[in-house]
């Protein structure tokens, strides 16, 4: 009796094993609709690529777009070394950052082909909803890149230091906070969304 009541208090407290959640779709697929789609929504812009660019490099470039959306990293999302190894694999991340550079430096485009590109979309699709008689909303998002450490960065301006702002707070018996804002070079950047009635959106260049 006493061994069968500890066996109960024993097993009162175990934790039972977590069942594996099994996604309502299948993953393999679901990527490669996903893919599908993103080639389709940078059809037009790739057909303009292919004009002025090598094969390879349009390839690269589509595979490029994958990789940032699929592997997000807000600090080192974006370095060449981190996107060749996705680009190819981590043995091959050399050659990948090698792959990606020949893109970004080839001097038969720029990014005012994409900007165009975007232009001519979005153009599009505001006569297309004023010929079905409905309106869109233009959503202005503007924001601020602090580069304090840059100094030969190209479109370098003055803008205020929001980091600065925050450690520079009132600490009572600490010390004195500066009067004037704090001034650290960065990059002012806009972006507008154009949005119709049913939320279908569309993005136009960023500034």
């Amino acid at each position: 009796m006493y061994s069968q009541e500890v066996f109960l208090m024993q097993t009162q407290y175990l934790i039972p094993p977590e069942v594996p959640q099994v996604p309502p779709y299948e993953a393999q697929q679901m990527a490669q609709g996903l893919a599908g789609d993103l080639a389709l929504f940078l059809f037009p812009l790739l057909v303009t690529l292919d004009r002025l660019l090598d094969k390879r490099l349009v390839r690269t470039f589509l595979q490029t777009i994958q990789v940032i959306l699929a592997y997000r990293d807000r600090v080192g999302g974006l370095l060449l070394s981190e996107l060749g190894g996705y680009l190819l694999s981590p043995e091959q991340a050399p050659a990948g950052s090698k792959r990606l550079s020949t893109l970004l430096h080839s001097p038969k485009w720029d990014a005012q082909v994409v900007g165009d590109e975007l232009w001519q979309q979005a153009s599009q699709q505001v006569h297309s909803w004023q010929e079905q008689g409905e309106e869109g909303l233009a959503i202005w998002d503007g924001s601020e890149w602090e580069k304090p450490e840059s100094e030969a960065s190209e479109d370098l301006c003055a803008v205020r230091s929001s980091k600065a702002k925050r450690l520079s707070h009132i600490k009572p018996g600490y010390y004195n906070p500066p009067t004037r804002p704090i001034v650290v070079p960065g990059l002012h950047w806009l972006a507008v969304v154009l949005v119709e009635q049913s939320w279908r959106a569309c993005l136009l260049p960023t500034r």
